[in-house]
This record gives C-alpha cells, sequence and structure tokens, in this order.
C-alpha cells in the first residue's frame, strides 16, 4: 500500500510539473506572437501580434484545463479556428507560413 501511495504522488508530481512546463511554455509562445511585427491572419481577417496574441490569450484562458501538452496547445488552440476549422496563417516579411509551423519555430528558439 504504501509503495503504491509513493507511485501516486510521484506520478501526481510529474504531471504537475509537466503542465507547468506546458503553461510556461504556452505563455512564452503569446509573448512572442505579442511582439511579433508579423500579419497573422484568422479567418481571412488581418491581425497584428497584439491582437492575435489577445485573441490566443482567451483561447488559452477557455482551454488550458484540457491542454495536455505544449503540441496540444499549437494543433488545437493555436493553430486553426474552432468555429470555421481554417487554419491560421501568419506573413513575415513577405512570407507566409502556417501558425502551427510559426509557433514550432518560435518554441524550438526558446531559451532553456
Amino acid at each position: 500500500m504504501r509503495t503504491q501511495s509513493i507511485t501516486a504522488l510521484v506520478l501526481s508530481l510529474a504531471s504537475q510539473s509537466a503542465l507547468a512546463s506546458t503553461a510556461s511554455d504556452v505563455l512564452y509562445l503569446i509573448e512572442q506572437m505579442n511582439s511579433s511585427p508579423c500579419t497573422f491572419i484568422r479567418n481571412g481577417d488581418e491581425h497584428n501580434g497584439q491582437e492575435a496574441a489577445a485573441h490566443l490569450r482567451r483561447k488559452w484562458d477557455y482551454a488550458k484545463d484540457d491542454v495536455t501538452s505544449t503540441q496540444v496547445f499549437i494543433d488545437e488552440v493555436a493553430s486553426k479556428s474552432w468555429f470555421t476549422g481554417r487554419a491560421y496563417q501568419v506573413v513575415c516579411d513577405g512570407q507566409s507560413t502556417s501558425s502551427a509551423e510559426w509557433l514550432s519555430q518560435k518554441l524550438l528558439s526558446k531559451p532553456n
């Protein structure tokens, strides 16, 4: 019984650590968007970084209890419209890419 309790505690702590790491990564990505000079396209409408970050922050606040990893956040919350299913796009220096790709690249460049 004691071994099961210790195992449960270790798993719980590991889970809490993973969730804290996910939240840290998500907030980092939202800040990257907020400070970006790129144009963010959502359902055909253009938005600056501050507008896009505010939208993403609202989606994060709504979904964070269901987000189990940073990749889930990128794939399910930050890369497409929940209403239309259309992928978000990012235009930087005249080059267009998906929001998922842009966020993934930003995450790779996050300092440890």
